[in-house]
């Protein structure tokens, strides 16, 4: 029987000494090794379970024994088993149960594939309908295994979306009388103790794609004004995009009616909240927001503020008539072209309409107190040292914080008016 972990080299190599070549030969080289001892492991345990040998040693199955033996997890033991008896045949009870994936074991042993590959292979095929005759599926298995050789993961996930898609086209045709199913979609939420909402779901394929299609270009690494990498982790992009999906929503002119009214946010505040002291203001009259927050709110958000006495008694319910008029926004576009922040290259139309004085502290909504910053660097320009401004010549740029620029030397965003090189 030859050894599949025998290694090429000697463990002791001195791989400082070896040049480029021999060491990508080497990872390439362990790899193989480490993928045909783990298609070793799984012949081993395939007929573990033919013998019933946990039950020999005091265990109810396979999957227990190898959790206690190699000090695994009982998640990384299931997978272990079931990657075993789907790749190779096996006796159960008095049952001999043939190799479901043959070629996904034949190419594991050679040590072609690893076992997320395996995995993924498994995945489509457990979701192949029981109507697919035997040597169809062994084929469409093939396939797959084949495609493993030469591709990551990931790919052979895709594969098998798209060959289970083909499959229910051909197996599982409706009456063109019968109405299809509606799509699969559901989402849950709830508030946490940090005023947080956190929420999840599912969406259907074509709802599916649609939200990815529209949040991957939201999500985007975007560099800083001196092109310094963006440092947020994935999970944040995504959260930013989702959220600056969720803004231009709300500010979107077709939005649906709810009681005769579009949605608008309620933020209610007291003389003193609106100034930062006391109690924070509350949005929709029950959520607690720091005053910043509100303050970024009520810049261009669809937002009613509330202001309220010392005793509770309402003092003013502000209208919407702050925001930026519809020839306001045009102008706004004309004159900046999308996001005024230096560097960036968000479009007028992903743009929030700042105002350079807080409107809640007296800034009126005229073109001059206004300049167009895309959900980000809104937020940037309320929680940090960077201010903006209006120059000589009518147009806004960005003042940069001491620490980022001792001199504060005015910046402009030249992604949509490039500098005059005349």
């Amino acid at each position: 029987m030859p050894d599949p972990t025998r290694l090429p080299f000697s463990p002791g190599t001195a791989w400082h000494r070896a040049d480029r070549t021999a060491l990508v030969t080497a990872l390439c080289e362990t790899e193989t090794m480490i993928r045909r001892a783990q298609a070793a492991q799984s012949e081993i345990l395939a007929e573990m379970q033919s013998r019933g040998v946990p039950q020999t040693f005091g265990y109810a199955d396979v999957e227990a024994v190898v959790k206690d033996v190699i000090r695994c997890d009982r998640p990384e033991a299931r997978a272990r088993v079931r990657r075993a008896l789907a790749c190779h045949e096996h006796t159960e009870g008095t049952r001999r149960m043939p190799a479901a994936a043959p070629a996904t074991a034949a190419t594991s042993a050679e040590g072609a594939i690893s076992a997320r590959h395996i995995d993924s292979i498994l995945r489509t095929l457990a979701e192949i309908p029981g109507t697919v005759p035997e040597e169809e599926r062994l084929g469409y298995e093939k396939i797959l295994a084949d495609l493993a050789r030469e591709s990551p993961p990931a790919a052979v996930d895709r594969a098998g979306r798209h060959l289970l898609a083909r499959i229910e086209q051909d197996h599982l045709a409706r009456d063109p009388a019968e109405p299809p199913p509606p799509p699969a979609r559901e989402l849950n939420w709830a508030w946490n103790r940090d005023r947080q909402l956190c929420f999840a779901g599912r969406l259907d394929a074509v709802s599916g794609a649609l939200f990815e299609k529209l949040l991957s270009p939201l999500a985007n690494p975007r560099p800083g004004p001196d092109g310094q990498r963006d440092t947020r982790p994935i999970d944040q992009r995504h959260g930013d995009a989702f959220a600056e999906l969720l803004d231009h929503t709300q500010r979107a002119a077709d939005l649906p009616t709810e009681a005769g009214e579009k949605p608008a946010l309620l933020v209610t505040m007291s003389i003193d909240g609106l100034h930062g002291r006391r109690e924070p203001p509350l949005l929709n009259e029950d959520i607690p927001i720091p005053v910043g927050e509100a303050r970024l709110l009520a810049c261009d958000a669809r937002v009613i503020p509330a202001v309220l006495g010392s005793s509770g008694e309402l003092l003013d319910l502000g209208r919407e008539t702050r925001l930026a008029t519809t020839a306001q926004r045009r102008a706004l576009g004309l004159r900046d072209r999308g996001c005024v922040f230096p560097g960036c290259t968000r479009p007028s139309n992903w743009c929030q309409a700042h105002h350079i004085v807080d409107w809640i502290n007296g800034g009126p909504s005229d073109l001059d107190n206004l300049v167009l910053l895309c959900g980000m660097h809104h937020r940037l320009m309320h929680t940090s040292e960077w201010t903006s401004r209006m120059a000589d010549d009518g147009k806004p740029e960005c003042i940069p914080p001491p620490w980022f620029d001792p001199k504060q030397t005015p910046r402009r965003n030249h992604t949509f008016h490039p500098p005059d090189t005349g």
